[in-house]
């Protein structure tokens, strides 16, 4: 059941099938493209008092988007109360025409068999129409190109292509396909504008108050003009972005769809206007505040595994500031400190402000965002530039794109307006251990899940184990690329979005959506849980059983399988082998040779239309999911808890030596392999309290950063508070926490990701 006050919203569904209805043998782009203008031509607007920025996602207030062309089974009838009987209805007839049609209904036809069974029996959670149809759209379309050209002059571009075209040639003729439905989804952008201009001057006729009468005039001009044309001031920018985006989310509404490098791309708008004195920084400040309340107005909704793995609504609508421009200068400018200060006073949980940090960023820049992330509880994402820009140009990405990066969804790196990079699975590492400890074999269920590597009973050299847990991670790898494969073959040919590609460089040039080719760039990431387990988990065996030989191979799995009991000796000994996150190259070398396995393994395959994987250490909230499917591990977990969270966070209570140990241990790693490496740390408020501690946790990450770690994320919170949450709920509705990658409001959490977050480890000083 839907939480209050998330609320399906049917219109988007609705219309989309209404129009499918209407267009059965078009060919898909067109269809596509003529769907989003039936839903555009149809969604209810409004404008709410004082609103100066205009436009809404959804017919709710905070509603959830159903892509029923995707997966019709993620949502019914029943499943919020607040809904009307006809939305009811709509919803029945919705499921009706998209059963057996849907992109999950052809992916499961087109799925091997044994591939299947082998990804359900590791429980991996795929990005996908197989389990949550939203995981497409980890992008930011050219904002800037919209501001600086306007959607017309994007046709004027596209016209020109067409001229080009010899339609007795197929690729020509697909192309030109292709090129007209970009001109009807462009079309659909600009009426929809207009639907707003229409409503904002029937509003003003009527309007007794004179200066609300004003504004709404003001903004039927700027609805009439943008983004139809280019942006003539800040207001206007503003605008033009956020029409696209509401247009982006009906089109594609998935996690990650993100503004950008905002306060790059704005900043010419911002100091026009400021230098002409048409506006003041306190009304550019509202203008953005405004901007970042609108996206909160919509949430995605996940299935099965994937809701666990996102508890809290996450949509990670990102905004990304800071760091260096592309001919390598600081870019922090007046903006950067506008959004900081916006987002200090908006203060919600779906926009999220990802902090860019360099060498050159300003100590007054990074001490203000510190200060507002202490108010917030520890909200904002930082990141390395230098460790980042690293990780794209190993992938081959040319170093002035590079310097243009920003993060998309949970943590990945992409270059705005040029790529489609997205995160596309988890793995249980973890439980491909414990395979590897019980000849693929479930310690939990007794299921064979795995490959039969052999009885580690009578493994007689650590080299052994490592073998063996390689080879469990290497057998479920190709089933994830093939299932991801597949899926983006059949999205590419029946449901491509048009309007995404067509504000994504390359593809009116190519003619191609972004999944076939379009995109310069490409990149499906596969998150994987459980590193920082599996790394003390072999560093205990490697000490215990092998160099000090205090237990045996058959004593260590007589006591995995007892959970321990009986053999509180055993864990003792297991317990005090060095843990990550306490400097000690004894087990950080262990975590490194990990990575490194995994990195290697993903290289080794291409997916659809040349689209290449990387890895990350990213774990969301699978850790607790994943944990429950694990029994007990060598590094002394017991069977049913959490992984470690984050992705390359130690584990709880393991990290004994204080946060610059734990950042000691990640900076040695080379995070420069990875497409993403989270970081999560936990400090009482108490450790911030005055000026001088701020500074010291800014020169902490400034090292941190410079050393080589890639992603740092903080809760500036006691777990007293969130006890205190618990038991009155009511009095916190408005506590924010940092969950994963996201943040969101901590009573609206269930308990047990709310008891995994009081659990992390909790430090009271920087030191």
């Amino acid at each position: 059941m839907i939480k209050a006050p998330c609320q399906l919203c049917v219109e988007r569904a609705y219309w989309m099938t209404e129009s499918y209805k209407e267009t059965s043998g078009y060919p898909p782009a067109i269809r596509r493209a003529l769907a989003l203008k039936k839903i555009l031509e149809n969604l209810p607007i409004s404008i709410d008092e004082e609103e100066l920025i205009v436009g809404k996602t959804t017919s709710k207030i905070r509603g959830i988007i159903m892509l029923p062309e995707l997966r019709w089974d993620t949502f019914s009838e029943e499943m919020d109360l607040s809904l009307s009987e006809d939305e009811k209805l709509k919803i029945s007839e919705v499921r009706q025409y998209w059963k057996g049609k849907s992109a999950y209904d052809m992916w499961l036809a087109h799925m091997p068999k044994e591939m299947l069974e082998t990804i359900n029996r590791y429980q991996v959670p795929l990005t996908t129409c197989a389990v949550t149809p939203d995981n497409k759209v980890h992008i930011a379309v050219d904002y800037e190109k919209v501001l600086n050209k306007g959607l017309l002059g994007i046709k004027r571009e596209i016209d020109e292509e067409m001229t080009k075209l010899d339609l007795t040639k197929v690729q020509d003729f697909e192309k030109f396909l292709f090129l007209k439905a970009a001109k009807i989804a462009l079309d659909a952008v600009i009426n929809f504008a207009n639907r707003y201009a229409e409503l904002a001057e029937r509003m003003a006729a009527i309007e007794t108050n004179l200066k609300r009468k004003f504004e709404l005039e003001k903004i039927a001009e700027i609805c009439r003009w943008v983004p139809a044309n280019p942006a003539r001031n800040f207001h206007e920018a503003i605008q033009s972005i956020w029409f696209i985006t509401i247009a982006i989310r009906n089109e594609a509404i998935g996690t990650g769809i993100s503004f950008g490098r905002a306060d790059q791309y704005l900043y010419p708008f911002y100091k026009k206007d400021i230098e002409e004195r048409r506006i003041t920084k306190e009304e550019a400040k509202e203008l953005i505040a405004q901007l970042l309340i609108k996206a909160n107005d919509a949430v995605v909704a996940t299935v099965n595994i994937a809701a666990a793995a996102e508890s809290g609504f996450p949509s990670w609508w990102n905004i990304t500031i800071g760091g260096i421009t592309p001919d390598g200068k600081d870019a922090v400018n007046e903006l950067s400190y506008l959004f900081l200060e916006a987002e200090s006073e908006v203060a919600m949980a779906q926009e999220e402000i990802v902090i860019r940090v360099n060498k050159k960023t300003p100590e007054v820049f990074l001490i203000k965002a510190l200060e507002i992330a202490k108010r917030l509880t520890g909200k904002f994402k930082f990141i390395s530039d230098e460790t980042t820009i690293q990780q794209l140009v190993r992938a081959g990405i040319p170093l002035e794109h590079a310097r243009d990066y920003i993060i998309v969804g949970c943590i990945i790196p992409t270059i705005p307006g040029r790529s489609c990079d997205n995160a596309i699975a988890g793995v249980n590492l973890a439980l491909c251990l414990e395979l590897a400890l019980n000849d693929g074999v479930s310690r939990l269920t007794q299921e064979q899940i795995g490959l039969k590597t052999g009885d580690p009973r009578k493994f007689k050299k650590y080299e052994e184990v490592w073998e063996a847990y390689k080879k469990q991670v290497e057998h479920i790898i190709p089933a994830i690329i093939v299932a991801r494969n597949i899926d983006m073959k059949i999205c590419s040919e029946y449901f491509p979005y048009v309007l995404i590609s067509a504000l994504t460089n390359n593809c009116i040039r190519r003619g191609l959506c972004i999944f076939s080719g379009g995109a310069l760039y490409r990149t499906d990431v596969i998150g994987f849980a459980g590193i920082v387990n599996v790394g003390d988990s072999l560093a205990a065996i490697k000490k215990v059983v092998f160099e000090d030989k205090k237990i045996s191979m058959d004593t260590l799995i007589e006591a995995l399988n007892k959970n321990f009991e009986g053999y509180e000796d055993v864990l003792n000994l297991l317990r005090k082998v060095p843990k990550f996150g306490n400097d000690d190259d004894y087990v950080d070398t262990i975590v490194q040779e990990v990575i490194d396995h995994i990195v290697d393994i993903v290289q080794r395959y291409e997916g659809f239309m040349g689209t290449k994987y990387a890895a990350a250490a990213l774990t969301a909230t699978l850790n607790i999911p994943f944990g429950k499917i694990v029994g007990a591990l060598p590094d002394g977990r017991k069977a049913y808890e959490p992984l470690a969270d984050g992705g390359i966070s130690p584990h709880y209570g393991r990290s004994t030596s204080g946060p610059m140990a734990l950042l000691r241990s990640v900076a040695k790693l080379d995070l420069t392999k990875l497409r993403g490496a989270v970081l999560n740390i936990k400090f009482n408020p108490y450790a911030l309290k005055d000026e001088s501690k701020v500074k010291k946790l800014c020169s902490m990450m400034r090292t941190y950063f410079e050393t080589g770690g890639h992603h740092i994320q903080f809760n500036i919170i006691d777990a007293e508070t969130l006890r205190e949450a618990q038991r009155n709920p009511e009095k916190y509705k408005d506590l924010l926490v940092r969950v994963a990658t996201w943040t969101a409001f901590f009573v609206e959490l269930g308990r047990e990701i709310q008891d995994e977050i009081i659990a992390r480890t909790e430090f009271g000083e920087i030191t």
